[in-house]
């Protein structure tokens, strides 16, 4: 038994697997981005995708987009947040209306290319001391300011390709939350919540009605530090949230060498989905940004590996039965050796075994 379990890892092929196994599971990622303002960054992440598409589907975004961000500055008073004066916002509002008419544009077409659209709640603010009733009505003022895009801002016809309820993906500001969000997502028939953290191999719970898709504690690699799989995260934790030029390739190694070994973990493990969450803000002179496309370019595409929508997750974990989704947290299936990943890193390609 010892012997052929040596050499079944040699080959990268099922590892012992248990008597009463069930098959083993897809290894899910699922990168998101928050608050989603820069336009430049709209048209990058859409041309990144639709290039490692080009020859099949191997990756869909999630797009956790403040409401803000559909609101021109000159029609701000439409909103209101919850104990917030008229007008308010803690990340200031959409610009002109040609550039929420652009940001309507790259929205519709990345939703028809199978990425999803998901709420970041409108204004910005901590929802940690709100009630049921706070949280819900700014969940119905994010509804509104999607239905109506096009006359809040006096664009006449522009409209977004899907209705408001089709949004069924949440992530809190700052994650910030508290008991009454999750009574508001049930009630306004929200999928998931994607505002608190587990271990890197937790498989996500579905909890009163919710799936619950975690950011993961990781280490960083070659260090004793701890940080959260995005990107935030990582620049308190390198630098203590200070730009730092000269450490820019340091930092972007780090993270992309902390992605593999989650990867790398959970892929041979029990297969948990990783959560990835990355901000359109290029923070650390956009390190981050090239850390995670790196990643995106070396595992996306690998066998078994599905780098996709939390919807899309969602929709996998709701078609499995109780007994299989206990397996599948147990580790309970034939396990495979991880793979060798190649990640490129502004040069030729290094290979990270």
């Amino acid at each position: 038994m010892w012997r052929t379990c040596v050499v079944a890892l040699l080959a990268i092929v099922p590892l012992c697997a248990p008597a009463q196994a069930v098959e083993r599971p897809p290894q899910f990622v699922a990168i998101a981005f928050d608050n989603c303002t820069e336009l430049e960054r709209w048209r990058e992440l859409a041309d990144f995708a639709a290039t490692l598409n080009r020859d099949g589907d191997r990756l869909h975004f999630t797009f956790f987009v403040s409401g803000v961000n559909f609101i021109a500055d000159a029609d701000r008073s439409v909103y209101e947040g919850p104990g917030q004066r008229r007008g308010a916002s803690r990340i200031g509002f959409g610009g002109s209306a040609d550039e929420v008419r652009q940001r309507v544009d790259y929205v519709n077409e990345l939703y028809r290319h199978g990425h999803e659209i998901a709420s970041h709640a409108v204004g910005h603010f901590s929802g940690r001391g709100w009630s049921a009733a706070s949280w819900a009505e700014e969940l119905r003022a994010y509804r509104d300011i999607v239905d109506r895009v096009g006359p809040n801002n006096g664009l006449g016809d522009v409209k977004f390709v899907f209705p408001a309820t089709q949004i069924t993906g949440f992530r809190a500001p700052y994650l910030d939350r508290s008991p009454g969000l999750y009574a508001a997502l049930k009630e306004l028939g929200f999928r998931y919540d994607t505002s608190s953290d587990s271990a890197a191999d937790a498989w996500p719970d579905k909890i009163d009605g919710l799936w619950r898709f975690n950011l993961a504690r990781l280490k960083l690699h070659n260090s004793g530090r701890g940080t959260l799989s995005m990107d935030y995260n990582f620049f308190v934790a390198q630098s203590r949230a200070r730009l730092e030029p000269q450490r820019h390739d340091l930092f972007r190694d780090q993270m992309l060498q902390t992605y593999l070994d989650y990867f790398r973990l959970n892929y041979a493990g029990n297969r948990a989905p990783l959560n990835i969450g990355h901000h359109f803000f290029d923070y650390q002179a956009g390190a981050y940004k090239e850390a995670m496309m790196a990643f995106a370019l070396a595992v996306c595409g690998l066998p078994e590996v599905r780098c996709t929508t939390y919807a899309a997750l969602a929709d996998y974990l709701d078609r499995q039965t109780p007994e299989t989704l206990d397996a599948y947290r147990r580790g309970d299936f034939p396990h495979a050796a991880a793979p060798t990943v190649v990640a490129a890193d502004r040069g030729p390609a290094v290979k990270h075994d």
